[in-house]
């Protein structure tokens, strides 16, 4: 499954999930972390909604974000375009096979950090990839430990006053379940263990763009 199909799936299941964003009003309505570490993957990712009249100033918000990050990750916009994530490699924050990130994962992740500034400006989704190699338990465990890592990484970031402690950051391990490419070859696998940080449009956001209208 190309990324691209992938990514389209993935809109039409956002699509299909109960039509919060026509009777959206209020963003921070049920906007914590208890509400969001309770939901899945999918409702995380389409949550909070944002209204009708709001998307066009929204998207143009994400998109000059998610453009300012283009030369140091892969960039992708989903949710029609109201969603940015950015994607790394799992093999540059990690050795084969480890768990505890290397000394060069800092320099690597320090660039995410300015989107996050405004604790209300997006709440963070980040996922832990792996390809298919050993066992399902095998990839399940080396995702959660891995996971792990990068989560610890942000809430230090949060202890040393870098980030605001209001910023959400809610996590998941995904194992092999969600391949961008078959993983029939070295280059494909490669593709495969990634972490992807996805941004969601937060409350400070979509009511900036309330107000612009």
């Amino acid at each position: 499954m190309t990324a691209k199909l992938l990514i389209l799936i993935a809109s039409l299941l956002l699509a299909g999930l109960p039509s919060a964003a026509q009777a959206y009003v209020d963003p921070y309505k049920d906007y914590s972390e208890e509400t969001f570490m309770d939901m899945d993957f999918l409702p995380n990712i389409n949550t909070p909604a944002v209204g009708a009249k709001e998307k066009e100033t929204v998207r143009k918000t994400v998109l000059a974000a998610a453009n300012s990050l283009k030369s140091k990750f892969i960039v992708d916009l989903v949710r029609d375009d109201e969603v940015f994530i950015a994607s790394i490699s799992t093999d540059e924050l990690f050795l084969p096979n480890d768990t505890l990130m290397t000394e060069k994962a800092d320099d690597i992740l320090e660039p995410l950090l300015a989107p996050m500034r405004d604790p209300m400006a997006y709440k963070i989704v980040i996922a832990v990839h792996t390809d298919d190699t050993g066992s399902e338990t095998y990839r399940e465990n080396l995702s959660t430990a891995r996971l792990n890592s990068v989560y610890d990484w942000f809430m230090n970031r949060i202890d040393e006053g870098t980030l605001s402690e209001q910023l959400l950051i809610i996590p998941f391990a995904m194992g092999g379940s969600m391949p961008l490419a078959p993983n029939n070859s070295r280059e494909n696998r490669k593709g495969n263990r990634r972490l992807e940080v996805y941004f969601i449009p937060g409350p400070s956001i979509i009511s900036a763009a309330q107000k612009a209208k």
